[in-house]
C-alpha cells in the first residue's frame, strides 16, 4: 500500500476515534507525502552535528516506518551519575527532608528502552538493550539508596502493539499516552510516601479535547541536514478536570495550596498532560511548575526561589527529567541546597551592601572594610544576591580569598523562568577551598545591563547540620 494512502487511513481512523470520544465534528487533516527513504550520509556523520542545537540530536539513525533515533541519547546504555553526583543528590534530599519535604524523581526512560521494536533489525542488533536495562535499574536502585523516592518504569520497556506509542516516532517528547502510562505508575509510588494519606483527595477525569500535532524535532533535524520532509504526526490531546469536591478541610490554612508539587521539563507541560494524568491516578491536586526549555534544573530553582515554597512547602516534590541530564553539576547544588532554607533570609548577616552597577567588575562587599576582619570560611558561608531588575538572567561573580585565590562563579538561569532577580549560592566547599577565608565579592555587570541596575549582596553562615529552618528564621 502506498505511503500516502496509509497515512490518510491512519488519520481517518484517529479522527473517527476522536469523534466517538468527544462527540465533535473535528476531523484530522489529510495530506499526501512520499516516503523519504533512509537518512542521507550527512545525517549519519557525527561531524555534521556542529552546533549546540544539532549536538542534541547526534547522531540520527533510521528506524522503521519513519521512526528516527539519536544514538547518543536514545540508544545509550549508561545511566545514573558519578559518586559526586549521588552525594550531592543526597545532600539536596536531606535538606528538603529537614523541611518536611519528600523528594521524588521521575527518571524518564529512553526511546530505545521503550520503543526498540521500532529500530531496524540492523540497529536493533547494535543496541545492547540488556545492558541498558541493567544500568537503568541500577540507577533506580541508587536513587533509592540516596533516600529519594523513584518509580521503576522498566515494566513500560519494549512495548509493542499498544495502539498509541509511548514516544512520538521522531520527537524526544513522550506522547500523551506515554505520559498517562508513566503517571499511573508514578501515582502508585506516590501513594506509598509517608504523609500522603493526609493530603486531601479529589476525583479527576481526563478527556480527549482534540488533536495534538507533532512535527518531530528529530524529523526537523533530518530535514535540516538532508533537505527532506516528513508528515506531521497526530495523536489525541487530553485535558484533566476536577470531578467533585476535595475531601478534607482544604479551604483553610496551608491546605489551600496543593501538597504535591511537580517541577520538570517540557514533558510535564500542558501539551502532554502528565500533571493531569497524575492527578487522575493519584486522586490529589498537583501544582505544576514545569518549565519548557529550562533543562532539568530551572523549574526546581525557580520554585525554591519563590515565597510560596517557603511559606507553604509541599509534602512531596516530584522532579521529572530525562536520563541524559548531568546530575553531577556542582554549580547546580551550590544554588539549590541553600535555596531550600531561603538563603540569607532571616539569618544573621556577616557582610551586606547595596551597589549600583556599572560595566565590568564591581566590588560589592569586602571583609574587614570598616570593621574587624571576620573568619568567613568557605565551607561555612553562602552568598545571597538580589538584582533590582528581575530580567537579569546572566551575570558573573568573582570571589576573592585572603590567600590571593579567586573563583569565577557564573550566574545563569533560563530566560523562561522568573528568578525575581535573586541568586543564592554557597562558597566552595572542596577540600582545598573549604578553609579559605573570603576577602571580597565582585559582581560583573551583565552584557545587556538594564538601566540603573543595582544589586544587594548578603553573606551569611549556612545552616548548621540538623538546624531547624524555623530557628534560623527566628534569629
Amino acid at each position: 500500500m502506498h505511503t500516502s494512502t496509509r497515512l490518510r487511513l491512519a488519520t481517518s481512523a484517529l479522527a473517527a476515534s476522536l469523534l466517538a470520544a468527544t462527540g465533535s465534528a473535528q476531523a484530522a487533516p489529510e495530506y499526501s507525502v512520499q516516503r523519504t527513504g533512509p537518512l542521507c550520509a550527512i545525517a549519519q556523520d557525527p561531524a555534521s552535528y556542529n552546533t549546540k542545537y544539532l549536538d542534541f540530536f547526534a547522531a540520527l539513525v533510521q528506524g522503521q516506518d519513519d521512526w528516527l533515533f539519536r544514538t547518543r541519547y536514545d540508544l545509550r546504555t549508561d545511566f545514573g551519575t558519578t559518586a559526586l553526583g549521588w552525594r550531592e543528590l543526597r545532600r539536596l534530599r536531606d535538606a528538603l527532608k529537614a523541611r518536611g519535604v519528600e523528594l521524588m524523581v521521575v527518571y524518564q526512560p529512553t526511546r530505545g528502552l521503550v520503543n526498540r521494536d521500532k529500530l531496524t533489525p540492523e540497529e536493533k542488533a547494535r543496541f545492547d538493550y540488556d545492558l541498558a536495562k541493567k544500568n537503568y535499574l541500577a540507577a533506580v536502585a541508587q536513587f533509592r539508596q540516596a533516600g529519594i523516592w523513584v518509580t521503576d518504569l522498566s515494566p513500560l520497556f519494549d512495548e509493542r502493539d499498544l495502539g498509541t506509542d509511548y514516544y512520538f516516532k521522531a520527537d524526544h517528547h513522550w506522547t500523551p499516552a506515554g505520559a498517562d502510562r508513566t503517571a499511573k505508575r508514578v501515582a502508585e509510588t506516590l501513594k506509598q510516601i509517608p504523609g500522603f494519606d493526609e493530603i486531601p483527595t479529589q476525583r479527576f477525569e481526563s478527556k480527549v479535547v482534540g488533536l495534538l500535532p507533532k512535527a518531530g524535532t528529530l524529523h526537523k533535524t533530518a530535514g535540516q541536514l538532508c533537505g527532506t520532509s516528513y508528515a506531521t504526526q497526530y495523536v489525541p490531546r487530553y485535558e484533566t478536570e476536577a470531578a467533585g469536591e476535595a475531601s478534607g478541610d482544604s479551604l483553610f490554612g496551608d491546605e489551600s495550596t496543593p501538597r504535591v508539587a511537580l517541577v520538570g521539563t517540557s514533558n510535564s507541560g500542558p501539551a502532554y498532560n502528565f500533571a493531569g494524568f497524575l492527578q487522575q491516578h493519584a486522586g490529589v491536586e498537583v501544582l505544576n511548575l514545569a518549565v519548557s526549555g529550562g533543562g532539568f534544573d530551572s523549574a526546581l530553582l525557580q520554585y525554591m526561589s519563590s515565597q510560596d515554597f517557603h511559606d507553604n512547602p509541599p509534602k512531596v516534590l516530584i522532579w521529572e527529567f530525562a536520563t541524559h541530564y548531568d546530575m553531577a553539576q556542582q554549580s547546580f547544588y551550590r544554588q539549590a541546597v541553600p535555596l531550600v532554607n531561603n538563603g540569607c533570609e532571616g539569618r544573621p548577616v556577616a557582610l551586606k551592601n547595596k551597589v549600583k552597577l556599572h560595566a565590568g567588575a564591581n566590588e560589592v562587599v569586602v571583609n574587614g572594610k570598616g570593621a574587624p576582619l571576620r573568619d568567613l570560611r568557605g565551607g561555612d558561608y553562602q552568598v545571597d544576591l538580589r538584582f533590582s531588575d528581575p530580567s537579569v538572567h546572566e551575570a558573573k561573580a568573582t570571589l576573592w580569598y585572603l590567600n590571593g585565590r579567586r573563583e569565577n562563579f557564573k550566574l545563569e538561569q533560563s530566560d523562561r523562568v522568573d528568578t525575581g532577580g535573586r541568586y543564592v549560592f554557597e562558597l566552595r566547599n572542596d577540600p582545598d577551598w573549604a578553609d579559605l577565608n573570603l576577602l571580597a565579592v565582585e559582581i560583573h555587570g551583565p552584557e545587556q545591563m538594564p538601566q540603573d541596575l543595582s544589586v544587594e549582596v548578603s553573606v551569611c553562615a549556612r545552616p548548621a547540620k540538623g538546624e531547624s529552618p524555623l530557628t534560623a528564621r527566628a534569629d
